[in-house]
């Protein structure tokens, strides 16, 4: 299969040729590696049809349990420093409840990771504002040094922010709990 040629075939709508892809790498035994490289690679391509169904495929994958990890982790992070379509950017924060945020993320990583949340909670999208939210919540979890800058912004935001938003937040609070 193609993966390019069948994610550029996405009409704006119908999202068969994502299912497509997904269900083909779900099936290829030992090579999903490989897979979750060349999707990272489509989804930093400047192609919107590239970044959706690359991002759509790879949160997919997460959901079941086939997350980026590893190597991989800084790759997925790292997207979120580019422009990326709305959708594909989406994708990216909806993924990262599904992966393990390893204490061996290099410092300079976390920070850019760290970075890139903050920029997004100020999106004008709201659900883009609510899984940055959650993201802070879980890079909080895994360093302690964040927890009382992430709070006091999770307290903020629930004084002015939508219920979508504020239901990410108390997910993200209990994560930070955990």
């Amino acid at each position: 299969m193609d993966i390019a040629a069948t994610l550029r075939s996405y009409d704006g709508k119908r999202v068969a040729p994502f299912r497509a892809v997904a269900e083909a790498l779900s099936q290829r035994a030992g090579r999903g590696r490989d897979a979750v490289d060349h999707l990272l690679e489509l989804a930093a391509a400047d192609e919107t049809a590239l970044q959706v169904g690359a991002t759509w495929v790879l949160k997919y994958l997460a959901e079941r349990g086939a997350a980026p990890g590893g190597r991989q982790t800084p790759a997925l992070l790292r997207l979120l420093q580019r422009p990326l379509a709305p959708h594909a950017l989406l994708h990216v924060l909806q993924t990262l409840p599904h992966m393990e945020l390893s204490a061996d993320l290099p410092a300079r990583e976390e920070r850019a990771f760290h970075r890139a949340l903050l920029r997004l909670i100020g999106s004008d999208r709201v659900f883009v504002r609510a899984w940055a939210y959650n993201g802070l919540g879980l890079l909080a979890a895994r360093n302690p040094a964040l927890r009382d800058e992430v709070q006091a912004l999770f307290s903020r935001a629930e004084k002015t922010e939508t219920a979508a938003v504020k239901v990410r937040i108390r997910h993200a609070r209990a994560a930070i709990r955990r």
